[in-house]
């Protein structure tokens, strides 16, 4: 699933991936700014792991600002990447097979990877096990089918609701809403300690815009209205302050001890 394939070809997964970076990496250097200001207020501790880490560019922008960055990725050609073109270390394999100590890390990533596991509450457990005293997990996955957005797609073109195919399909074994996505993480035996909700697709607008004459004449003006008149811009900042964007982000810890 995850060879060359994926990162290239588009079908399932990526069009161009380490292309798309570099054409994009003053976009990407913003979304991984945030995301370092967001850890560094979250932990005292610079010990983080990304499980599913692909060819390493968060965990590269993360070790240079003083992080001690380790990944995990099961993909052998990202993964080597990885550590031949960025000197990062980085496991080839899953949680099962890397080597790695227990209660050695404040922060782990699994940033839109538990969609992606057949057993995601194995997954969850091992990574809790690794965590430091005083660590968080970040669990970061998309909101499919369900999400707002999804069912005005679904009845614009007259479909019932959740059954507009996913582009993730195959790679994505599980479809989290928010309620799902709290269920799996606390029976997992994880704490969630905060919840955050942004929205993908900056780079795929950017490098991907969308069509806008396309279906119908209702379709054609809809689009139009939705991506060209900023509608959809002013709906996803709505969305973001009520929890209801397109990604879903939770923070988690272990349980402490009886």
């Amino acid at each position: 699933m995850y060879g060359r394939s994926y990162y290239e070809d588009g079908d399932v997964g990526y069009k161009g991936y380490r292309e798309l970076f570099d054409r994009f990496r003053p976009v990407f250097g913003r979304i991984f700014d945030a995301r370092a200001a967001e850890l560094e207020a979250l932990v005292s501790g610079r010990r983080l792991l990304e499980i599913g880490c692909a060819y390493g560019f968060l965990l590269d922008h993360l070790g240079s600002r003083g992080w001690e960055v380790t990944g995990v990725e099961v993909s052998p050609l990202s993964s080597a990447a990885a550590r031949d073109r960025l000197g990062l270390d980085v496991r080839t394999g899953t949680l099962d097979t890397a080597d790695l100590p227990p209660s050695s890390f404040d922060v782990i990533l699994m940033l839109d990877v538990l969609e992606h596991l057949h057993r995601p509450y194995d997954a969850l457990r091992r990574a809790a096990a690794l965590l430091a005293p005083g660590g968080r997990i970040v669990i970061q996955c998309p909101w499919e089918l369900t999400h707002w957005e999804e069912v005005f797609e679904a009845v614009l073109r007259g479909r019932r609701t959740a059954t507009i195919e996913p582009d993730a399909i195959p790679a994505h074994l599980y479809f989290f809403g928010p309620a799902t996505l709290d269920a799996v993480i606390e029976r997992s035996g994880l704490v969630i300690t905060g919840r955050r909700s942004g929205n993908y697709g900056e780079i795929r607008r950017r490098a991907s815009p969308p069509a806008i004459v396309t279906g119908s004449p209702a379709e054609t003006a809809f689009r139009w209205l939705y991506y060209r008149a900023g509608v959809q811009r002013m709906l996803y900042g709505l969305a973001r302050r009520a929890g209801l964007g397109n990604g879903l982000t939770r923070y988690a810890a272990g349980r402490s001890p009886a």
